[in-house]
């Protein structure tokens, strides 16, 4: 024999209370994020300065430092920032790194004219060369670095791109050293 499930009534659920509408401040932030999301710098730029001005006037702390977070990232965007030139010798040493011994050497000499007493240069030089196989060069700009500052004798020692002309009798000077 079947039995029958009972139906019971569904309860009877309470009504769902209504969202209360959102502040002005959030109305005008949301605004703002909408012209940020589709690249209207200058817009959300104005419309987040008075956002920041306006949330202050509230005293909604957070609203305005949100309002300054991102009026701070459309500001970078309408004026990026200027590119520092790149150090000479932080060039030299790319150039180095990618085997484009022909750029470091055309660079080297191109800082060396603007500060021939920096060994750091010299000693760089003397890379390039090693790398271009140029035993005669990299020696004389070896012997020039280790004049300025005779601490590159233990780069030199380290340096696996002298290995190629290390035992060249060129290189005589750095022994004992």
């Amino acid at each position: 024999m079947a039995t029958k499930a009972k139906t019971e009534p569904a309860p009877k659920s309470a009504p769902t209370p209504a969202r209360p509408s959102p502040s002005p401040l959030a109305t005008a932030f949301t605004k703002a994020l909408k012209l940020v999301g589709s690249g209207k710098h200058t817009e959300a730029a104005k419309a987040l300065a008075t956002l920041a001005v306006d949330a202050q006037a509230a005293d909604n702390w957070p609203m305005k430092r949100r309002a300054q977070v991102y009026l701070a990232l459309c500001e970078s965007k309408l004026h990026p920032a200027k590119a520092v030139g790149v150090d000479p010798i932080t060039e030299i040493q790319a150039c180095l790194n990618h085997r484009h011994t022909d750029e470091a050497i055309k660079l080297s000499e191109k800082a060396l004219k603007n500060h021939p007493t920096k060994g750091s240069l010299h000693y760089l030089r003397a890379v390039a060369f090693a790398q271009a196989e140029n035993a005669e060069a990299s020696a004389e700009s070896l012997k020039k670095a280790m004049e300025l500052d005779a601490n590159f004798v233990f780069q030199w020692h380290m340096e696996p791109d002298f290995n190629s002309i290390r035992k060249s009798p060129l290189f005589a000077f750095t022994e004992g050293h």
